[in-house]
């Protein structure tokens, strides 16, 4: 069966373009519908959809993304902020700061990272306790059925044609995991292809890989 994929190259980070199934329902609802939380700690691994979540709450929440450096002068402009890649922060002061400014403030904030909150390690215990404290949700490992539905959408953005049987022969030799999907899409998307992917021009690409 062959699949003439044609959307544009940009990320599109809109809600009808993600992808929903029985395994994800619950994290999409959890950030998306549930309007109980204030604060929220989402955690997942790199190219997981912690972004695509952030940018879907953020059109509907009108919200901000803020990082430590920018967030007082951002506050007077919305009632809701993202704070993305936590683990990547340095300053944890600034970031102890910014978390009680959003408090005493009455805004909300959802903040995401590639690791859960317990392994972050801040060296304030303040910063620590205020972070364990927010409600948390882990976007699960993705199934075969979810990567392979995300392989055919990142081809989509590519503006690449492919066949089912190639889909099916890449996920048989990668390792299960978003970050995997994306370096391949990434490698295919770089070699001289045109518009079509075939199974020896992905062999080739795995196998420069193991070498």
């Amino acid at each position: 069966m062959q699949l003439s994929l044609f959307n544009n190259n940009q990320v599109n980070y809109s809600r009808q373009n993600y992808i929903i199934l029985d395994e994800n329902k619950h994290i999409y609802n959890a950030v998306i519908n549930d309007l109980s939380w204030k604060y929220l700690f989402l955690f997942g691994p790199k190219g997981s959809g912690k972004t695509h979540l952030a940018h879907i709450w953020q059109s509907i929440n009108n919200a901000i993304f803020i990082n430590v450096n920018n967030f007082i002068s951002e506050i007077r402009y919305s009632d809701a902020f993202i704070l993305e890649d936590v683990q990547d922060i340095q300053d944890e002061v600034t970031l102890l700061h910014c978390y009680n400014y959003m408090k005493e403030n009455n805004k909300r904030l959802l903040i995401t990272s590639s690791t859960s909150p317990k392994r972050l390690n801040f060296k304030l215990k303040d910063l620590s306790s205020r972070i364990l404290s927010i409600i948390s949700a882990k976007i699960p490992s993705a199934s075969e059925e979810l990567l392979r539905i995300m392989l055919i959408k990142r081809f989509s953005d590519k503006q690449l044609k492919i066949d089912l049987k190639v889909i099916n022969y890449i996920l048989a030799r990668i390792e299960r995991s978003f970050c995997s999907i994306n370096r391949i899409i990434e490698k295919i998307d770089n070699g001289p292809i045109g518009s079509n992917v075939t199974i020896p021009f992905v062999s080739t690409l795995l196998k420069k890989d193991t070498m």
